[in-house]
């Protein structure tokens, strides 16, 4: 019987085949960066980092920058040219105001803008607001809740004069206030010595002033007023009462 190679090819005999471990394995040195590349890296990292670091700075100084920037929205220039109302002596005597011109009032909003009370043919509830009495914190969701159900009447201009503002008072700043509140009628803002409230005779918050299309005063309250009544009063001015 003829034989075949002898144990070279008997498969008993051969060692069995181990997986080569896998190595790890570094770059070669086509896949490392080049001097040059290393370089490019590093300045690019650089002006990553410095572009950052200038970004913060803008961004620090812009946060210091603002409180100045809105002291100086909440103390406006304010000019009222007229006479100044006799101060209110309350709800239950007589008002000698009725009648008389209201003064005209050149003053900004919050936001810095151009604001005014005028002589402009148009009747007017102007309601006078302090940011740290509470009636005042009563008066305005309750009044805004009256205003988004029913609307301000055509032909009436509803004003707001934030006043007596102060620091150290509860409830400050009083833009923030408002705006929490969703507070949407126009603001006239006062200066620190208050000179709008005290031409038109304010002796209590909240306050409201009411003038009818000639610029005259009509009514003056002292005090919270419910909103329908509010409201009332509105409707009267729209219609000439």
């Amino acid at each position: 019987m003829a034989r075949t190679g002898g144990k070279r090819n008997d498969p008993r005999t051969r060692p069995s085949a181990r997986p080569a471990p896998v190595k790890p394995t570094l770059p070669t040195t086509e896949e490392q960066p080049s001097g040059l590349g290393k370089r490019i890296l590093l300045i690019g990292a650089g002006l990553v980092a410095l572009a950052v670091l200038v970004v913060i700075g803008i961004g620090l100084a812009s946060e210091e920058a603002s409180e100045p920037e809105r002291e100086a929205l909440l103390l406006p220039d304010v000019s009222v040219s007229g006479s100044s109302l006799p101060p209110h002596a309350g709800n239950d005597s007589p008002d000698t105001a009725i009648g008389l011109p209201a003064p005209e009032v050149t003053s900004s909003d919050f936001s810095g803008l151009p604001a005014s009370i005028v002589n402009d043919g148009t009747p007017k509830m102007i309601v006078f607001l302090a940011h740290w009495c509470q009636f005042c914190q009563q008066e305005v969701p309750a009044l805004q809740a009256w205003i988004d159900q029913n609307g301000i009447p055509a032909g009436v201009d509803l004003v707001s004069v934030a006043t007596s503002i102060s620091e150290i008072r509860p409830n400050y700043p009083p833009d923030a206030w408002l705006r929490r509140e969703g507070w949407t009628p126009r603001v006239v803002v006062d200066d620190a010595a208050n000179s709008i409230s005290r031409a038109y005779g304010l002796n209590a918050f909240p306050y409201y002033v009411m003038v009818d299309g000639g610029g005259n005063v009509v009514r003056r309250i002292s005090g919270g007023v419910p909103a329908d009544l509010a409201g009332t009063f509105l409707q009267s001015l729209a219609t000439g009462g």
